[in-house]
């Protein structure tokens, strides 16, 4: 009988400890893009994404009058890819990926660089917040 309850303890005390870790990661506050992160050199307009190694995606988005400018609407990228989404504009504004939660603030006519490993898989939009503009699809998987 003893053998018993001993099982049924450690296997309890095994799913609280899953639980309490599963709990724990779902309840960090999303990251914002460190300033190291972020690029003040002028982006190419409209420049398509270009692998700068094996794992490695630059897209490249400008914005005019409010309106995002990319090479492809919809990106494909391989999960675990390190990816850098480099934003021009001509006005103040914030992009921001949904599923990553990641954001970054555009000053006009300087590039901002966010940069992130595609871990999820998924399609996430990335959109503007002032001007409400959608900028992209990224697919990872």
């Amino acid at each position: 009988m003893r053998r018993r309850t001993r099982t049924r303890a450690t296997t309890a005390l095994i799913a609280a400890a899953a639980a309490l870790a599963a709990a724990a990661a779902c309840g960090e506050p999303a990251p914002r893009t460190p300033p190291a992160a972020r690029s003040g050199s002028p982006a190419a307009p409209g420049s398509a994404p270009a692998a700068s190694g094996p794992s490695a995606v630059r897209i490249t988005v400008t914005v005019t009058g409010g309106k995002a400018h990319t090479a492809r609407r919809r990106v494909k990228v391989p999960r675990g890819a390190t990816v850098e989404i480099t934003v021009t504009g001509d006005t103040a504004d914030e992009f921001h990926l949904h599923g990553y939660d990641r954001e970054l603030e555009l000053r006009p006519g300087r590039a901002a660089t966010l940069r992130f490993t595609a871990g999820t898989p998924g399609v996430f939009e990335a959109e503007l917040h002032h001007s409400g503009a959608r900028v992209l699809e990224l697919q990872v998987g």
